[in-house]
């Protein structure tokens, strides 16, 4: 697109003149409804294309009623502006992880893979254990679950390293409480070999002091 026909599409999502589509987004309290137009967003997204078909949209007042609770309200409006816009741009306030799995599911797929990438080779953009506890609940992104693991490990060894063990210890706990293959994690995890890290009697006192 063009930079004037991005700006007249920007205006048409933020005063959505002529919408056929309110979509209902997040769970209570965080609940926030977008109005769009049926005929954009089925062009831009098979998902939408079978969802807001006659088959399956329900109506009121001619307008379709959509849910989205499984998304939240600031993830859907960087998704919502890539459909209308073909431009996408993450502030870091909305989670790598959770952009990655919204634009799966809806089939934004240039968005997916470019989240993908970020995710596979920078692990500052990991929410750990969060990001790990919600990866584990998915059986179809190995790659992710895998580059979890190695980047959860290496800030695990890092706690270690200031000697902040009850923070690791909490790390792990979370992880084995909420994770669904725990077994198959608690099996991994006791791989990790931290015997080398060692902390001197004062400076765990001071360490904990600041903890």
């Amino acid at each position: 697109m063009n930079n004037e026909l991005i700006q007249n599409f920007s205006n048409l999502l933020e005063n959505p003149k002529g919408f056929d589509v309110k979509i209902e987004v997040g769970e209570k309290p965080n609940i926030k409804e977008f109005k769009a137009h049926s005929i954009i967003l089925s062009a831009r997204s098979d998902y939408f294309k079978v969802a807001l078909s006659s088959r399956w949209a329900k109506r009121k007042n001619g307008i379709i009623i959509f849910n989205k609770p499984n998304i939240s309200p600031p993830v859907f409006e960087i998704l919502m502006n890539y459909i209308y816009t073909g431009t996408f741009s993450n502030n870091n306030e909305v989670g790598f992880l959770d952009l990655f799995i919204a634009a799966d599911e809806i089939g934004l797929f240039e968005i997916s893979q470019l989240v993908e990438k970020r995710l596979l080779e920078t692990a500052s953009v990991w929410k750990f254990p969060k990001d790990f506890i919600t990866i584990c609940k998915y059986d179809t992104f190995a790659k992710l679950h895998e580059i979890a693991l190695k980047f959860m490990r290496n800030e695990a060894l890092e706690y270690f390293w200031q000697c902040k063990f009850l923070k690791a210890l909490e790390f792990y706990e979370e992880i084995l409480k909420n994770c669904p293959h725990s077994d198959e994690i608690q099996e991994k995890v006791s791989k990790w070999n931290l015997t080398h890290y060692r902390c001197g009697s004062d400076e765990i006192n001071e360490l904990s002091k600041k903890e």
